[in-house]
């Protein structure tokens, strides 16, 4: 007899522990439907009790003892009414039509367990304290085995006294280490709960910092021809170079800002024939103030008259190659030389930038182009993470070639338009 009420309440204990894995594993995955927790935990109750009371052998007082009491208890403390009132409900059920125990006991036993349980869950931080959710979870244990003890005895039904405190202290007993484990369960929860939250906003304040980074590239450009405007003996035609500079650099930060907003995977929005040397050219109008200003000179070369003709996002191009010219610019606070030369190899169009800076390690080199890395002290790292994606986007790699004190390389690879002369 002893045996055989140890091993029933073992497998309830067993039956207990497995919802609690079963609700751990699958909760990330439904966090994001409203009331999903609640659902998954009443899908879990409905699965656990078919297979207990389909496949295994049922004793009526530990089911009404052990098993119920334990999981009313639990389920309406930390989980608040829906699950509790199912939970409740279910087992009231079970011992009535399963268990073929009399109906009044466990209805109002579990009532009373229920009420209590979401009194004390809405009322008390249970989640702080794993002390006083152990202690509640077997005090409500103890009352609902009470109040059915106590119907049982007014009913005059008999029953062995050792097998009814053996029951009783294996109930009092799993109730701690259902407690324990359900508690760790939700602390391990929470706690990724937090750090999703963490994460996301930490991605929020990243991203922020990046439309900082991208927009003051060309509202730096605007600045410096603004500045320009303002020096004594400028003629006409220069001003409204100047002047239309100027007004390309804010278009160009109005649109950076754009792409940020709909910005959910690189792409090129509107592909077309693209000048690899004509890009350059709008470019260079844009870098070559921030080079006089830092003292650095500008050099160009290409290796062909014939023009390299690529297809991509003008827009997004040149918003590439600046983003790698300022870098360049960046690294040399002293001075130097930045050059820009373009050559074809094969059916490829290969554009180098060299610097003279301050050069980059072998492990700086591993991690350029990687999510918020960067060298700078001011620097967000998503400036060349945009461009690796935007030249992939457009079929094309980008290469890094790098010693401290000597300089970087950047070349960008890209295919070549099927038919440039035609183009």
């Amino acid at each position: 007899m002893i045996e055989n009420i140890i091993a029933r309440e073992f497998q309830g204990l067993m039956y207990y522990l497995t919802a609690c894995l079963l609700f751990l594993i699958i909760t990330p995955r439904v966090s994001f439907i409203r009331h999903g927790r609640k659902i998954l935990f009443v899908l879990i109750l409905i699965v656990q009790s078919y297979f207990y009371l389909a496949y295994e052998e049922i004793d009526p007082l530990v089911y009404a003892l052990h098993l119920t009491p334990v999981c009313v208890a639990m389920v309406a403390l930390f989980e608040g009414w829906i699950p509790g009132t199912a939970t409740a409900a279910a087992f009231v059920w079970g011992n009535v039509f399963i268990a073929g125990n009399d109906w009044l006991p466990p209805t109002i036993a579990c009532a009373v367990v229920t009420v209590l349980g979401i009194i004390f869950h809405y009322r008390i931080k249970l989640s702080e304290s794993i002390r006083l959710m152990i202690l509640l979870h077997i005090l409500l244990t103890f009352v609902h085995i009470g109040i059915s003890y106590g119907f049982m005895a007014e009913q005059g039904i008999d029953f062995n006294l050792t097998e009814v405190l053996l029951i009783t202290a294996g109930s009092l007993l799993s109730a701690p280490l259902v407690s324990y484990t359900y508690y760790l369960v939700k602390h391990q929860e929470r706690m990724t709960e937090e750090l999703f939250n963490a994460e996301k906003y930490h991605l929020i304040g990243q991203l922020t910092a990046s439309i900082s980074h991208e927009v003051r590239n060309p509202l730096t450009t605007a600045r410096g021809f603004l500045q320009l405007m303002g020096k004594p003996g400028l003629d006409q035609q220069a001003m409204d170079r100047y002047r239309n500079h100027a007004l390309e650099g804010i278009d160009g930060a109005n649109a950076i800002i754009t792409d940020y907003l709909n910005y959910s995977k690189p792409s090129v929005d509107e592909p077309k024939p693209l000048d690899i040397r004509q890009e350059l050219s709008s470019v260079e109008q844009w870098v070559k103030p921030l080079c006089v200003m830092s003292g650095i000179e500008f050099v160009t070369s290409h290796s062909t008259e014939e023009p390299l003709i690529i297809v991509g996002d003008s827009k997004k191009f040149q918003q590439c190659l600046l983003n790698i010219m300022k870098n360049g610019i960046e690294s040399m606070p002293e001075g130097g030389v930045l050059t820009i030369s373009t050559r074809q190899e094969n059916d490829k169009a290969l554009i180098f930038i060299r610097d003279t800076g301050v050069g980059m390690n072998e492990q700086q080199l591993k991690r350029i182009g990687m999510p918020f890395y960067t060298t700078k002290d001011k620097g967000t790292g998503l400036g060349l993470m945009v461009v690796t994606n935007l030249i992939k986007a457009m079929g094309g790699r980008t290469y890094y070639r790098s010693k401290p004190n000597q300089g970087t390389i950047c070349e960008v690879h890209l295919p070549l338009a099927p038919n440039p002369a035609s183009s």
